[in-house]
């Protein structure tokens, strides 16, 4: 199991979530806000099969709650992340 970190960058419309495996950059996800919505956008693992793309959501949706924003997964695959966990059945917004 490798040690991967995260690091958010934001700014006032928009931001990334970064996924790195030491110094390499190894997934992006990106995310606009809407208000107080969070659009994922779209979410890239630069390699498969690690569980990067999971690690990539996880951060968002954690970067969501601590700001008390509702989260719009336009991205098909954080569509189906908020699908297999029901327990964030709250934080998506409705349409």
């Amino acid at each position: 199991m490798m040690l991967m970190e995260t690091k958010i960058v934001a700014d006032n419309t928009n931001g990334q979530v970064l996924a790195y495996d030491g110094e390499e950059q190894v997934g992006q996800l990106n995310f606009t806000f809407k208000g107080q919505v969070m659009a994922i956008d779209h979410t890239h693992a630069f390699k498969k099969g690690m569980g990067i793309g999971t690690l990539l959501v996880e951060a968002a949706n954690e970067y969501a709650i601590n700001h008390k924003l509702k989260v719009l997964p336009i991205c098909s695959y954080a569509y189906v992340w908020y699908q297999r966990h029901p327990q964030y059945k709250d934080i998506p917004a409705r349409d």
